[in-house]
């Protein structure tokens, strides 16, 4: 049973914005390792902004966990551009 904080299609939506971006990043020619960053970054401020660190129910692990969604498309094409 999973805390009543942690929504599944709050996390798909975390992904699915981080991967957008990635994708724009990577059109926009961006190195992988730098559009990892700025989708980390993205995420860290978007979560800073909405209160999930320090106010929502869950904190700061709700922002924790919704900072890391963002991450799984930029590190896994990070990761096979890396792999060759």
């Amino acid at each position: 049973m999973l805390p009543t904080w942690i929504r599944p299609l709050g996390l798909a939506e975390h992904v699915i914005v981080g991967g957008l971006l990635t994708a724009l990043l990577a059109a926009l020619g961006a190195p992988a390792l730098a559009r990892v960053v700025a989708v980390a970054a993205v995420g860290v401020a978007h979560e800073w902004g909405d209160g999930d660190y320090v106010s929502a129910p869950g904190a700061p692990w709700n922002g924790i966990l919704d900072t890391l969604a963002f991450l799984p498309v930029p590190l896994l094409w990070w990761s096979s551009a890396w792999l060759g």
